[in-house]
């Protein structure tokens, strides 16, 4: 049997095996993957974008080594489109036409081990950008997989060939309209559930900006309903501009605060929803003014919150992105819309501490067991969205990875051990070693900035064990990183003025963070003053500067910032959480104990 002969055969027995064994209409196969893409459209007899591919002179492409995807439309789609164009037939395209057209169709998969197939798809953008530069979008629709809001893939589904993929379309993709389906022509065009939002986005003079078709200049626009204003109270114009002009109250002027307030629901930089799940802030058009982003994990999928604050111990509840909205990863010509089920705006805040427990990670956050007794968990590389780090090559898998341990908030003093006052019982334990992770990085919580800069002390919480010298940088965009002056010894133990000098101890850049009892392995360590200009997220860096001991790992519980002109040294923290003020004794602080009777009063 010949080999073409072959490979039809197992091709055959293959969609037959498929109908048989499948209740659903939808027929998936594999066919040899002797054959280029082309070649395959032949057989599916795509005969028009065939005819449209030559025209454009990209046929090569798709018959050439390397990994494509290619979405393909059917003869017939191709006929309603040349209607909707205007051409007689596929013939009367230029060859410049016909390179658009193809453009927008065709993939080049940069990683060769990866590809472009419908198991792949989630709801959002693709992947990779087409070769016209562009992310299209999928969507799941019941049964049927969606291109781009405008086409379903047909049967048969995921066609194999040598160099890559070919999937069959009902209709001509075509890029959005550079005159109606701009952000501003969207937005204009919004029914009036957005009258509020679409009256002020007139008002504020972004209207031509926004408008603006410009290649690679793309924007980001958030939008909100008047539901979203309604829920604080706001229902008119002038009542948007009231709870402006108190949370900035140096701007008086009306047409500046709607301005910023635009502005402010704006990005310079095209993202979607696959994007927002990975970032942690985004610059808006508002100078040195932040949109930030924080994630939880739900059972069906991961909600998207923005502008989400720790406030001491209290949290200011996050605007959540509305992920299932027909205006979310809405593409426009020049970006993309998304909807908020809330209200979003600008306000001064003044500085405050962050006490931030660095276990808190939105993956580590999501394990069924978090903060349970003997939770633990593993990660390497690329596994936690919110902490990056590189090691160094041979090193053993234990000492690659970033560990989560949590262990027993103790209920009872005989349960306690002073050598173990980790808040909420968990801490991440790693090797920062020249030998093993050579450096890491840490999105840090929201810090409120300034334009001439805040100023705060970073205190770094752990138990000490490794040694290891480590040095600390803080990265902000569009700023110079700035390298914190101490390099510290995480195996050097706590000194006892701590406890008995604690002024004294901070004027040497020691602390005791934990609130119940003075222990010199557990050490808040100070690591030197940062300046934050923008409010948002940023980056702290903590690299290793020695080779030490590679086997060896150590814990941190926890990073401090606080203000530079605020109290360092309380309150401290219990192993529950709890804030603690000096005005407590000893035995009051978590896990209780028997106070000593007072008898100083006592006559």
């Amino acid at each position: 049997m010949k080999k073409e002969s072959l490979f039809a055969f197992v091709a055959t027995i293959a969609v037959m095996l498929a109908v048989s064994s499948c209740e659903k209409d939808v027929t998936e196969i594999v066919i040899s993957d002797d054959k280029q893409i082309d070649e395959l459209m032949e057989e599916q007899s795509l005969t028009s974008f065939l005819t449209i591919l030559d025209i454009s002179g990209l046929r090569s492409t798709v018959h050439a080594y390397g990994n494509y995807a290619l979405f393909a439309p059917t003869n017939e789609a191709v006929d309603m489109y040349l209607q909707q164009v205007n051409k007689a037939s596929v013939t009367a395209l230029t060859h410049e036409e016909a390179a658009n057209i193809v453009k927008y169709h065709l993939w080049n998969i940069s990683d060769k081990k990866d590809s472009l197939t419908t198991k792949d798809f989630v709801d959002g953008r693709m992947s990779y950008p087409n070769f016209a530069g562009t992310y299209l979008t999928t969507k799941q629709e019941g049964e049927d997989i969606r291109i781009n809001r405008q086409a379903y893939i047909e049967s048969p589904r995921d066609i194999k060939a040598s160099n890559g993929y070919l999937h069959i379309i009902d209709q001509v993709l075509t890029p959005p309209d550079t005159l109606t389906e701009s952000l501003t022509a969207r937005v204009r065009a919004l029914p009036e559930t957005f009258s509020l939002f679409k009256e002020a986005f007139e008002r504020s003079g972004l209207a031509d900006l926004l408008a603006t078709n410009k290649k690679g200049d793309w924007k980001t626009l958030f939008i909100q309903d008047n539901e979203a204003f309604a829920t604080e109270g706001i229902n008119t114009l002038n009542d948007l501009v009231t709870v402006l002009r108190a949370n900035t109250p140096a701007i008086e002027d009306e047409d500046s605060l709607l301005r910023n307030f635009i502005g402010y629901h704006a990005v310079p930089r095209l993202v979607y929803v696959a994007d927002l799940l990975a970032a942690s802030s985004l610059e808006t058009l508002v100078k040195n003014q932040v949109i930030t982003f924080t994630r939880e994990f739900a059972a069906t999928e991961t909600r998207i919150l923005l502008n989400e604050l720790k406030l001491g111990q209290t949290t200011e509840a996050g605007i959540p992105l509305d992920r299932s909205s027909v205006y979310t990863d809405w593409t426009c010509s020049n970006g993309v819309i998304h909807k908020l089920n809330g209200n979003i705006q600008i306000k001064i805040r003044s500085a405050y501490r962050i006490y931030w427990d660095i276990a808190e990670q939105p993956e580590i956050m999501a394990l069924r067991n978090f903060r349970k007794p003997g939770c633990a968990a593993d990660y390497n590389p690329g596994d936690l969205s919110e902490i990056t780090w590189e090691y160094k090559s041979g090193t053993p898998v234990a000492q690659q990875q970033i560990h989560y341990y949590c262990g027993t908030v103790p209920q009872t003093i005989s349960a306690f051990d002073e050598k173990f006052q980790y808040i909420y019982g968990d801490y991440l334990r790693l090797n920062l070693d020249l030998g093993a992770i050579r450096w890491m990085e840490m999105v840090t919580p929201v810090l409120i900035g300034s334009e001439a800069g805040t100023t705060y002390k970073v205190w770094i919480c752990y138990r000490r064990e490794l040694e290891c010298y480590v040095k600390t940088s803080f990265k902000q965009a569009g700023y110079d990183d700035q390298i914190l002056p101490y390099i510290f010894d995480m195996s050097l133990y706590a000194p006892n003025d701590i406890y008995n000098q604690p002024e004294v101890a901070e004027l040497d850049g020691w602390k005791m963070y934990n609130a119940k009892k003075y222990n010199s392995v557990v050490i808040s360590k100070l690591l030197g003053t940062i300046k934050v200009y923008t409010t948002g997220r940023h980056i702290l860096r903590l690299e290793p500067t020695t080779n030490r001991r590679v086997g060896q790992l150590g814990n941190i519980d926890m990073i401090q910032f606080i203000p530079i002109d605020e109290e360092q040294l309380w309150p401290r923290v219990d192993v529950k959480g709890n804030w603690v003020g000096p005005e407590l004794k000893a035995c009051e602080i978590w896990p209780l104990e028997e106070c000593p009777v007072d008898t100083t009063n006592i006559e």
